[in-house]
């Protein structure tokens, strides 16, 4: 194991932790489920391999018995239901934009990154179908700047390295 990957592994693990501390499971989850992916594919160590993969499902596994028991917040975690109220219009864009968000990372790839790119996209697909399973926040939608600007982060990663690998074939 090299040193970038123990960077990976102790900032996944540290990341996890403060997850786990929080009252999202969702977030925990759709963090743990890709990075699982990731670890897996790059570490050739078995017994690395699976200590890392049960220590982290054994902290999601923690954060959905003990959810959090605070009430849903209606623009933040019932922001479909919202939109529902103000028409079926609003709820059905609301609802394709939702579909729209992880595709440009699952069936755009770039070649060189494909991995984490459906990682990226595996993320939003937990954090949106999380939802239906308890009070969690619904991304891009009702809360805070911070999941539109971590998604801008991404599909600019995403365009970047798609024009760059464009530039380097001609």
């Amino acid at each position: 194991m090299n040193g970038k990957q123990r960077v990976t592994i102790i900032t996944t693990i540290i990341v996890s932790l403060l997850l786990l501390r929080q009252p999202d499971a969702s977030q925990l989850t759709a963090f743990i489920i890709p990075m699982i992916i990731l670890i897996w594919n790059n570490i050739r160590n078995n017994i690395i391999r699976f200590s890392i993969a049960g220590a982290l499902l054994i902290m999601a596994v923690v954060s959905w018995v003990y959810l959090d028991a605070l009430p849903p917040v209606s623009y933040v975690e019932e922001i479909l239901s919202l939109a529902a109220n103000t028409g079926i219009i609003w709820f059905v864009l609301g609802v394709i934009s939702l579909i729209i968000l992880p595709l440009p990372f699952i069936i755009f790839p770039p070649k060189n990154s494909k991995l984490i790119s459906r990682c990226i996209g595996i993320y939003f697909i937990i954090i949106l179908i999380s939802t239906q399973f308890g009070n969690f926040p619904i991304p891009l939608m009702g809360y805070g700047i911070s999941p539109i600007i971590g998604y801008f982060i991404a599909i600019t990663w995403l365009v970047k390295d798609k024009v760059k690998k464009k530039n380097q074939i001609k």
